[in-house]
């Protein structure tokens, strides 16, 4: 019983960080398209809209699943 609340302790801190990292890179991601990339020249050039915090959030959690690095490790010698 110990080592199974010991796992989902685990589990929660682990979800806890994520979400919480997550959200501390979503102000970032929101800055950098907002004020960067969507200017006066780009918006007038091609309509691009504000990104919005939960829309930031979301681009941070899409960018992760798709380009997460995979390691595969030889354990042959």
């Amino acid at each position: 019983m110990e080592k199974f609340l010991a796992a989902v302790g685990a589990f929660v801190f682990a979800v806890i960080l994520v979400t919480g990292l997550s959200l501390l890179m979503a102000y970032p991601t929101m800055w950098v398209v907002n004020y960067l990339f969507t200017s006066s020249v780009i918006s007038g050039l091609f309509g691009v809209a504000q990104l919005t915090f939960w829309k930031a959030l979301w681009l941070n959690y899409i960018t992760a699943a798709l380009f997460k690095g995979t390691t595969t490790v030889n354990s042959s010698k």
